[in-house]
């Protein structure tokens, strides 16, 4: 080999004197720079006019000894040696670079909101800018770091073998840091890890250091030592990032651009979940598969650490979209919350914030207005799984939901302030199943609704005013048709399958009692919602309910009897919402709307069925209107012979029997709500007895019971204010004659002197002076 290197110098000497040329003796890795032989010779390499890589040169320090492990570790006490591309016998190789001829002043710093190589061109897709950092930098002034631009770290938890193990000795120290600063930050663990076995104990040991801490990137496994370069990586890498990304973290693996051509080839490594972290000491990284990370160089310089410091990008993926190309990065930034991967770095103007190609969802957004643009700011909203279409939030708050793994749908936003005509602001989603939907802009919705699709990612742009949509402005929305979806509960069945627009819940012609009721609206067209209430048998009224809450009492044996329901918020504005009852006896009322009432009120009638419909606002109805509901006024009780005391009966309903023979014995009469009992008075003319000397209040009895007499005839009439609103008409069944014709307002009904029996009655308000119920030529018989 020393003859080999002699010969070259030589050769590159001469060359140099000859013709200019400028002679680089290199001692580098193959990994550190675009080198794929896959050996770790050292090499020299004549460069003319590129960056220069690193050479073997060392400063000795002593390497820590193994702590001990929790859970599953087996700990040995041995002092591990890290051989690599990066380390010779434990030690850190720090290279003797030299500047490349382009070598740029403000090489990896930004320039005009991008960042650049050491050749001072813009890197493509970098988008932020971290380093990562071990026990060998020591103790970092982490607020000098972030000042410098630092936007991430990532942070070596410690190394780790098949059963031994060190903790990091400024582990603690830099998450404190980061914690306390808001730096974002993930960790790396150095493997020697041979077995799977050993992978698992890797796993544990790092989960265990994580304990109470919460990671914006993911967690790397870190493969390049020597040791371990003949073992089954893709055995390993499953085993330990299977618990990592089950224990809630984004797994990911580290090596530089030898080892992921030639070692890690396994197909595990083509996990789209797994995070890439490439390192290639060079103006550019020539990785061709997909990757979230470049480490591009060890020479880096940072304010707070003392000497070198790796510096990484954080690149937009191949299957991620380009930035958009924006006059002013700094105006709007971006940061979203992801499932499993919790908060993403802060995006610029232009750029994506999300992932693609996980299948993971958005679930809450940031967007924030930079410093410096006087009165400009940025509200948003989230259509969120179950919630619909949020509140609007501003600058820097939170849209959608954190811990509630609920999906956002679709995103609307806008600028404010009076700087806002300045601007236009264009966003796009990707959707699942639809991928990258067009450009939506300044409050339009972006994504889908009413299809339950997951928002994976978010691009914004801020452009001056007219100057143009960064791309396809055709279809940037997808939305399912507004309905209304209901669903009854009925007796003895349960939930009924959810109807929609219309089509009938509940049974018909079955007898069955409704016994709850649900209504919600999908993918409304506007901000609102629907809310409701049920009528129930002993309750009354029982509370209003909305967007699909239960309303009524399912499985509690009482029937649904009247329901309200009502649009409310924008929907309001824009349409009426109608709904029909089949009732028992009634069969179908005809249509309520708007919080009218459906059904029936106190004449204990169950409800059989409901149907519901959205109409836009002023459009016809979907049928009749007049009759939606009927409310009990009188209600009348009569005890007959044999069967004693009947059940209830209603505003010209029959009370009694036809047909029977039975007699008629007794009477109660009332207000079907209860009051106004002295409003209303009757006699009876009774077998034996004769007529009443006085009158009988509502509610009390009149004619006999236990005595097996019957009632012959009756008077009945309205006093007070209801006489002035009211006639109250009344006819009888009587023995022999049949039904007699109707009397009204204390006239007698029934017959006197010919002991005919009363065999059954009907009685009902009609406002004063309207029309008889029918015929009122003969309602009384008198011997």
């Amino acid at each position: 080999m020393k003859q080999i290197w002699k010969r070259l110098t030589a050769i590159g000497l001469a060359v140099c004197l000859t013709a200019g040329m400028t002679l680089a003796a290199d001692f580098r890795s193959s990994a550190a720079e675009e080198e794929e032989t896959g050996s770790y010779v050292q090499d020299v390499e004549m460069i003319q006019g590129e960056e220069a890589s690193e050479a073997d040169v060392t400063e000795p320090e002593a390497e820590t000894e193994a702590e001990p492990e929790a859970e599953t570790e087996a700990v040995t006490g041995e002092t591990r040696l890290a051989n690599s591309w990066r380390y010779k016998d434990g030690e850190p190789i720090q290279s003797q670079e030299r500047a490349a001829a382009r070598t740029a002043s403000n090489a990896w710093e930004k320039v005009d909101g991008r960042y650049v190589n050491s050749y001072g061109d813009p890197i493509p897709g970098a988008q932020l800018k971290g380093v990562d950092v071990s026990e060998w930098q020591e103790q970092i002034d982490w607020e000098k770091a972030k000042e410098d631009g630092i936007e991430y770290a990532i942070i070596r938890v410690g190394w780790h073998g098949n059963n031994d193990s060190h903790v990091d000795d400024w582990f603690e120290y830099n998450v404190s840091e980061c914690e306390r600063l808001g730096i974002p930050y993930g960790v790396y663990l150095y493997s020697y890890i041979t077995t799977t076995a050993g992978a698992a104990n890797a796993a544990n040991f790092v989960l265990n250091q994580l304990k109470g801490h919460t990671l914006s990137y993911p967690v790397y496994l870190d493969l390049e030592d020597e040791s371990t370069i003949s073992t089954d990586h893709g055995a390993i890498a499953e085993t330990f990032l299977n618990k990592i990304t089950a224990a809630g973290y984004r797994g990911g693996v580290y090596a530089n651009l030898n080892w992921w051509n030639n070692y890690l080839t396994s197909s595990v490594f083509d996990n789209a979940a797994w995070s890439k972290w490439v390192a290639q000491y060079n103006f550019e990284c020539n990785y061709t598969g997909t990757y979230d990370m470049w480490q591009c160089t060890s020479k880096g310089s940072v304010d707070g650490i003392a000497g070198y410091a790796d510096l990484n990008f954080w690149m937009v993926k191949t299957y991620d979209q380009q930035p958009v190309e924006v006059e002013d990065p700094n105006i709007i930034s971006c940061s979203s919350h992801m499932q499993t991967f919790g908060w993403q770095p802060t995006v610029q103007n232009g750029y994506q914030t999300g992932v693609t190609g996980y299948s993971k969802r958005l679930e809450a957004l940031k967007i924030s207005i930079g410093d410096g643009y006087g009165d400009l700011g940025v509200k948003y909203s989230a259509h969120v799984q179950t919630y619909g279409w949020m509140d609007y939030v501003e600058n820097g708050e939170t849209a959608g939901t954190v811990g509630e793994s609920k999906r956002i749908e679709a995103v609307k936003i806008e600028l404010t302030g009076a700087e806002a005509e300045k601007y236009d602001i264009y966003y796009r989603v990707h959707s699942q199943t639809y991928g990258w939907l067009d450009w939506a802009s300044n409050g339009q919705p972006a994504g889908t609704q009413g299809y339950g699709k997951r928002l994976e990612a978010l691009q914004i742009a801020v452009v001056p005013k007219g100057s143009g949509a960064p791309g396809s402005t055709e279809k940037p929305f997808e939305k399912a048709p507004m309905t209304v979806t209901y669903s009854t509960y009925v007796s003895g069945s349960g939930w009924t399958t959810e109807a929609q627009d219309g089509a009938t819940s509940g049974t018909t012609g079955k007898s069955t009692p409704l016994e709850a009721f649900q209504v919600s609206i999908d993918s409304p067209d506007y901000t609102g919602g629907v809310e409701y209430e049920a009528y129930m048998q002993g309750f009354a009224w029982n509370g209003e309910k909305a967007d699909g809450a239960e309303a009524g009492l399912p499985g509690g044996g009482k029937r649904l009897e009247a329901v309200r329901i009502a649009l409310n918020g924008e929907l309001a504005e824009h349409y009426d919402i109608y709904y029909r009852a089949y009732v028992q006896t009634y069969g179908w009322l005809d249509w309520a709307s708007n919080g009218q009432t459906a059904g029936t009120l106190d004449y204990a009638k169950r409800m059989e069925a409901l149907e519901i419909r959205l109409v836009a606002k002023g459009a016809a109805a979907p049928g009749e209107t007049d009759q939606p509901s009927k409310q009990a006024v009188l209600r009348y009780s009569t005890h007959v012979q044999t069967y004693g005391w009947q059940g209830n009966k209603y505003d010209g309903e029959t009370s009694g029997t036809t047909g029977q023979a039975k007699r008629l014995e007794a009477v109660k009469i009332d207000f079907a709500n209860g009051k106004n009992a002295d409003s209303i008075r009757y006699k009876t003319h009774v077998q034996t007895y004769g007529w009443d000397e006085d009158w009988t209040k509502g509610g009390q009895i009149a004619g006999t019971t236990g005595q097996a007499k019957r009632m012959e005839a009756i008077q009945i009439e309205l006093t007070g204010k209801m006489a002035e609103q009211y006639d109250i008409y009344y006819r009888v069944h009587s023995q022999t004659y049949g039904w007699l014709d109707w009397a009204r307002n204390g006239e007698s009904a029934g017959t006197e002197g010919l002991s005919k029996r009363l065999e059954a009655i009907e009685i009902c308000l009609v406002k004063k002076g309207a029309a008889a119920p029918g015929s009122t030529e003969q309602p009384f018989v008198k011997a």
